[in-house]
């Protein structure tokens, strides 16, 4: 994942030229989205479907790659219902549809998930990178 949501683009700018200091997220949730995420918008799956965000943790970023993966898998689900997954956000908070978006993007291949099924991310599966 690439692409820099509206509010972490203002937060690393703010940081590095001194225009204001952001707080460093205290968490960084991985969550599903059921569209395609844009800077601004997660289409986040809904919680009725079993879903909740899951803990994403991340080693020291690699130089001078500008990158860092994720250290522990994640699993979603069991889901309780189908749903058609396209993308992965990563958002400051648990809670679902609240909090703050940091990082987006689409999967390699979209998923469609059934009532029973579940989604792993493995770990080093989830690559952050600045470009």
């Amino acid at each position: 994942m690439a692409n820099v949501s509206a509010y972490l683009s203002k937060a690393l700018l703010d940081w590095v030229l001194g225009g204001a200091t952001p707080v460093q997220p205290t968490s960084r949730l991985a969550a599903l989205s059921l569209g395609t995420p844009t800077s601004v918008s997660g289409s986040e799956v809904g919680s009725a479907s079993g879903y909740a965000r899951q803990t994403a943790l991340f080693g020291a970023a690699a130089s001078p790659a500008g990158s860092a993966s994720n250290t522990a898998g994640m699993t979603f689900g069991p889901f309780s219902s189908s749903n058609a997954i396209q993308g992965l956000f990563l958002a400051d908070t648990v809670s679902i549809f609240s909090g703050n978006m940091l990082w987006y993007g689409t999967l390699l291949t979209a998923r469609t998930v059934l009532p029973g099924d579940t989604l792993t991310v493995a770990a080093g599966n989830l690559l952050i990178t600045l470009a």
